[in-house]
């Protein structure tokens, strides 16, 4: 479905790099680094105080007199943070008095600094709308605010609803990355189709702003090739994401462990892990904790690949490798089972890998018997697997955690693209 992430803004880090930007999305922060053209870190959980540990409307480098600071701003709320090491400095103040902002703007959609002949001002978006704060006068622009179409010379898609910015270094320093969340049909695959045909998703699109030229350069909706176009930022991002969905999982199941076992639980158990009759949880118990270890160390061992011909791979206790297609083959919850999946082949999974679908029925579908990708050789059904040997195998917890924390036996990954 390509990417899920919302770019919510973005902040250049000289200490992360010379040319390095963190790039914002919902609770975590991924590395751009511009002479590379690719994320070389991430995902990373954004390390300002709450509220602005997440969701960031938007963030712009202090100009003029105010070079020795960077800005946060969420919910109506801004926080000065010291541009040298990024920890705040002082108290979150109200935006809209501060910025001299227009009556009634309580909160904003976006905000990013300008570049070239603007680099003067600062811009807050809401709606179609936009206001202008002027740096050397400390005060909104006279006329402000205007439509932002026509002064910026937009068409289609980004005419209004501006999620974020990303601005360009190096050769591209007069560039601006405008981003906004669009909704669109596409096949297994994350290419798009025809609507009504494949599956309806919202996906990040982007469009390139020159600011010398005043004018929109491309614009570019299909939500396969912005996850291309970015090289490994957006499966970060989303990587970032599905850690906290793949972490609320494994808690709601530990934590039902940690109790009687229901008849809901039994049940998971039979699913996943051949077990009838008396269940004993000690093995699954332990093992979702050291999944959830890992899963909280995220990005220690953890990059991007280029060229990665799976969603993901691990080298057991080393590496785990996310390519393009943990964000262009999966949703949201598809990338978090994958992670729990990655996350029992890094610690303990050295046993079978027969994924969830093999010989099964989900969502109304039913699916052949799963072939080792390497040999040929048939892996078998799921439902075949031995107590032990489930035990070990990494799709069997990916299930029972869904299972148990959902109430249902919902098999995200394979068996349910883009979802």
């Amino acid at each position: 479905m390509s990417s899920t992430a919302r770019i919510d803004g973005a902040l250049r880090t000289p200490a992360l790099g010379p040319d390095a930007t963190m790039v914002f999305s919902g609770g975590w922060f991924a590395v751009y680094d511009w002479s590379a053209d690719r994320a070389v870190d991430g995902p990373r959980r954004i390390p300002y105080p709450a509220p602005f540990d997440r969701d960031l409307a938007g963030a712009v480098p202090g100009q003029g007199d105010f070079t020795a600071f960077h800005y946060v701003f969420k919910d109506g709320q801004y926080l000065r943070l010291r541009a040298s090491d990024g920890l705040p400095d002082g108290a979150p103040a109200d935006t809209a008095s501060n910025w001299d902002l227009p009556a009634g703007w309580t909160s904003v959609d976006a905000v990013f600094a300008g570049g070239g002949v603007k680099s003067q001002f600062a811009y807050f978006f809401r709606g179609d709308q936009y206001s202008r704060f002027d740096w050397t006068t400390n005060a909104r622009s006279p006329g402000y605010p205007k439509p932002f179409a026509p002064n910026w010379h937009a068409t289609g898609a980004f005419t209004a609803g501006i999620d974020g910015e990303i601005p360009g270094l190096l050769s591209f320093d007069m560039k601006a990355y405008l981003f906004r969340t669009a909704a669109s049909a596409v096949d297994d695959d994350g290419h798009p189709v025809a609507a009504g045909l494949g599956k309806s998703v919202s996906a990040p699109i982007y469009a390139r702003y020159d600011y010398n030229s005043e004018q929109f350069e491309f614009t570019v909706t299909d939500p396969f090739e912005v996850v291309t176009r970015w090289p490994g930022l957006l499966p970060l991002l989303d990587a970032g994401a599905a850690t906290d969905v793949a972490l609320g999982w494994v808690a709601r199941a530990s934590a039902a462990l940690n109790g009687p076992v229901t008849p809901a639980i039994t049940t998971a158990f039979g699913n996943h892990f051949a077990m009838t009759g008396t269940i004993d949880t000690t093995v699954v118990r332990a093992r979702l904790g050291e999944i959830q270890t890992r899963l909280a160390a995220i990005p220690t061992a953890f990059q991007w690949t280029p060229g990665l011909g799976f969603a993901a791979q691990t080298s057991q206790g080393l590496l785990t490798e996310v390519g393009d297609r943990f964000s262009t083959s999966h949703g949201p919850n598809g990338r978090a089972a994958v992670l729990i999946h990655e996350a029992v082949h890094f610690t303990f999974g050295s046993g079978p890998d027969v994924p969830e679908w093999s010989g099964a029925t989900i969502a109304g579908r039913t699916f052949g018997i799963a072939t080792d990708p390497a040999t040929g050789a048939s892996l078998g059904a799921y439902s075949a697997l031995t107590t032990a040997a489930a035990l070990t195998n990494p799709s069997s917890y990916a299930a029972f955690a869904q299972e148990v924390a959902l109430g249902s036996d919902t098999r995200f990954g394979d068996a349910r693209r883009q979802e």
